[in-house]
């Protein structure tokens, strides 16, 4: 039997992804690289190329497909164009939507961490055709109803960190050489707050303040079932709490994409300031957003060993990481990413300006502890990227009025971007049920805060005209090559014909295309390439 592992993720409905194009995920290359481990043989393909040509699936009767919840259209799309008896298998965040992806024609839903699932479900399907054991955490339809069971705890660190993600898959992705790779250091998440606002189901927080004060272990689970973690965010209760990858694992990862060709790396985690907390508080686990205070031996090891390859420290091959927690930050933690990831982006959650709604949704922080971490950060040379979300459930003119003044107050510093988020109410979330908003263009409360971030980002890219950036071409489009800026920056468009696609150029900026794209003069070629 054939196996075919498919990416579906940030496919959304349409098939292809319209965002994050330079994004190389970590989760369907974690299937594979379980699959190099089982000795199992498997062809890699990314969604996109399968909807161009359908009919490379032809020849598979076994599909591994790793998708979020809003890639459900994608997903199930997909099925319809394999039309072929088989074995379809879903996972990844979609898993949410197990009844639907199993009413869409999957067979088997993976839900949350596959380590000690997919395994045993490869094995049973290649042997008998069909998966034939009730295994904790997978779903499937068993005489026309859905059957299985949620998993009764998370993953050990031993068992977590068994396999080793594939690297040589990354070049199934279009520009690969070029692309953001997410190389995880933690798994799951240590804020195990809930939100005080009342639920959908007519549940509100009692206030016993268990998830907050109590034992680490009794934090896990609320009295009241309220699912733990930021309202909207389904990370906590699918993954867990944080537990950070051992550093070796990490730098044999890393080397390897280096040795491939991979010009950026993002160490990937819910919370890049939660590697090593675990390991303060083992044998417990980690599931206090707050205490302890960073693991700044950890995070310093980490980033001394990754710094040591040749590439990265000769500034050939960029490190950056993803989020952090604002109430973690203090003097000392800013100082230490300065020390190694001094000019690069680092994204914030604020979501909402507004402290009474702020505290409701389950957050950690406080809004001043965001404008405090914004303003250390800046004075140490590093670039927060702020996140916001409108439509939140009690979201009011007051909020958006509250949001808008904290946002233009953090323009005032040396801010990447702030991106914008339509709160999406996802299943098995504290805030499941609650209605989807409207695009915040069209909605009377909200399009003043869109207008304002728009605004602010075209100001933002504004104080980049004249500066001169390293970029990668990594397309052509028209008569303007694509290019992206190194480690990170606006798409940015420049007219060459003397470059080949996989140079590396010095491009001066000198115009603001939009709130997303810049357009700029090459003035230097740093290496020249011609990968395609």
């Amino acid at each position: 039997m054939s196996i075919a592992v498919i990416d579906c993720l940030a496919h959304g409905s349409k098939g292809r992804r319209l965002s994050t194009l330079d994004v190389i995920g970590v989760g369907p290359r974690l299937i594979a690289g379980i699959l190099d481990y089982l000795g199992v043989n498997y062809e890699y393909f990314v969604g996109s190329d399968v909807f161009r040509d359908p009919d490379v699936l032809k020849d598979f009767n076994i599909l591994l497909v790793s998708g979020m919840s809003t890639d459900l259209t994608s997903m199930t799309k997909l099925i319809r164009l394999w039309g072929r008896d088989g074995v379809a298998i879903a996972g990844g965040p979609a898993c949410v939507e197990y009844e639907r992806l199993l009413r869409g024609g999957y067979n088997v839903v993976v839900w949350g961490e596959a380590e000690d699932k997919i395994p045993q479900v490869v094995k049973e399907v290649l042997t008998y055709g069909k998966l034939v054991s009730d295994v904790p955490g997978v779903f499937r339809v068993v005489d026309g109803k859905v059957f299985g069971e949620f998993p009764r705890k998370y993953l050990s660190p031993e068992l977590l960190w068994r396999y080793t993600p594939s690297v040589k898959v990354v070049r199934r992705y279009r520009g690969w050489w070029a692309a953001r790779v997410y190389v995880e250091v933690v798994r799951g998440c240590s804020n195990f707050y809930r939100p005080t606002i009342k639920l959908v189901s007519g549940v509100v927080c009692s206030g016993c303040g268990l998830c907050r004060s109590g034992d680490l272990e009794l934090r896990v689970n609320c009295p009241l079932g309220i699912p733990p973690g930021c309202g909207y965010c389904s990370v906590p209760h699918l993954y867990g709490p944080a537990r950070s990858k051992p550093v070796s694992l990490v730098l044999s990862e890393v080397k390897e994409l280096v040795k491939l060709g991979v010009s950026r790396v993002v160490l990937s985690a819910p919370d890049f300031l939660d590697y090593g907390r675990d390991w303060l508080v083992t044998p417990k686990p980690l599931t206090d957003p707050r205490e302890p205070k960073p693991n700044l031996v950890a995070l310093e090891e980490l980033l001394s060993k990754l710094f040591e390859i040749s590439e990265i420290a000769s500034g050939e091959v960029y490190v950056t990481i993803e989020n952090i927690k604002p109430n973690l930050i203090d003097r000392s933690v800013a100082e230490l990413l300065s020390k190694y990831l001094r000019g690069t982006s680092v994204g914030i959650g604020l979501e909402t300006g507004d402290n009474r709604l702020h505290k409701a949704l389950g957050r950690p922080s406080t809004v001043g502890e965001v404008v405090k971490a914004v303003e250390l950060l800046h004075e140490y040379g590093l670039k927060p990227h702020i996140y916001l979300i409108h439509g939140l459930p009690l979201e009011d003119d007051l909020a958006i009025r509250n949001t808008i003044k904290v946002v233009r107050k953090l323009s005032k510093f040396n801010i990447e971007k702030f991106t914008l988020y339509r709160f999406t109410p996802i299943k098995y979330t504290a805030f499941e049920g609650f209605p989807k908003p409207k695009p915040a263009v069209k909605s009377r409360t909200t399009r003043k805060l869109y207008d304002v971030v728009k605004e602010l980002n075209i100001k933002l890219k504004e104080r980049l005209i004249g500066n001169v950036v390293k970029a990668v071409v990594v397309s052509r489009k028209g008569p303007y090559l694509i290019t992206y800026p190194l480690p990170h920056g606006p798409v940015t468009y420049v007219r060459s014909s003397t470059v080949g696609i996989g140079s590396i150029v010095l491009v001066r900026v000198t115009k603001v295309l939009n709130d997303r794209e810049v357009f700029g003069d090459v003035v230097g070629v740093v290496r020249g390439g011609n990968v395609g």
